[in-house]
């Protein structure tokens, strides 16, 4: 049942002209935000929906961080196909997606690095999930330094990867990878 403002504003909503009405915005309105941030946001608070089951990569939930809706499809030896959306920002680029339901994959391509790199260490915590480290399930290739942790979640673990292309030393992008399994 509706509170009585409710249902005064669905009223006044209903009765009101349709030319008085505003039209809606074709995109929300980009949220300013460090690159940090919106890396943690990413990792932390949409991953987990996007490994929850259908998400829409084109929703307003990627549009308001400055996502297009181009989705870009890649191939995938262990996963499938991935599906990718990119942002471009004044800060570096990040690109959001991964295979739904299986793979959550945030890359951060910025001269920041060792601050989005910080952010995602400190804010592992908000996800309310016990993450500890542990040592990763395959080697790593050249050139890359993977972190790994392990959370459980409902008789399954869910896997958080922080990976530095170029190692610790480098310039290149910092990945927030999340992924399910059973041990």
């Amino acid at each position: 049942m509706l509170s009585l403002p409710l249902l005064l504003m669905a009223i006044a909503t209903a009765a009101a002209p349709a030319a008085a009405q505003p039209a809606a915005p074709a995109q929300p309105p980009v949220r300013q935000q460090p690159i940090d941030e919106v890396a943690a946001d990413l990792a932390y608070g949409l991953c987990p929906l996007f490994l929850a089951g259908p998400f829409s990569l084109t929703g307003p939930e990627l549009a308001e961080r400055g996502f297009g809706k181009t989705i870009t499809k890649l191939p995938h030896p262990r996963l499938g196909e991935m599906s990718t959306v990119t942002a471009k920002r004044p800060d570096g680029e990040i690109v959001f997606g991964g295979a739904a339901g299986k793979n959550c994959t945030v890359i951060v391509d910025t001269p920041q690095r060792a601050p989005v790199l910080a952010r995602l260490h400190a804010n592992m915590a908000f996800t309310g999930l016990g993450f500890k480290p542990v040592p990763n399930p395959g080697a790593s290739p050249e050139g890359l330094a993977v972190e790994t942790f392990k959370a459980p979640v409902d008789n399954q673990f869910l896997y958080l990867q922080l990976i530095q292309v170029g190692g610790p030393a480098g310039t290149g992008p910092v990945i927030a990878q999340l992924f399910g399994m059973d041990k």
